[in-house]
């Protein structure tokens, strides 16, 4: 019999950008960045580059385990979770944060940045 469960898990393959620490206030640490990935979307007779803006954060614990040297440009396969945040901004409205916590992260490439510039 199906339980009332579900199934939460991302995979995604892109470009790293600017990773940077953030303390959480459990006192965990987090290698937070974006990913960048890229499809490809038919409009009429052409087809165009749509980019997708991913949060990733990865537990400091696993880039410990794993020995990561994570920078911009490195070209990364993520495992994770959604997570979804919610925070006030600066007109007390409630905004919501949808972020990947990740689970494994694997360095496929690292390319120059500043050749794509």
């Amino acid at each position: 019999m199906l339980s009332n469960t579900g199934i939460n898990k991302v995979i995604l393959l892109g470009m790293a950008k600017e990773p940077f620490r953030q303390s959480a206030e459990e006192g965990h640490s987090f290698l937070c960045f974006n990913l960048v990935t890229t499809e490809y979307v038919r409009k009429g007779y052409e087809q165009t580059e749509h980019h997708e803006y991913h949060k990733i954060k990865v537990p400091e614990k696993l880039i410990a385990q794993d020995s990561l040297h994570l920078a911009e440009g490195q070209s990364l396969f993520i495992e994770g979770k959604i997570q979804t945040s919610s925070y006030y901004d600066e007109q007390r409205v409630k905004r919501y944060s949808l972020e990947v916590v990740a689970t494994r992260v694997d360095i496929l490439s690292t390319i120059d940045i500043n050749v794509l510039k």
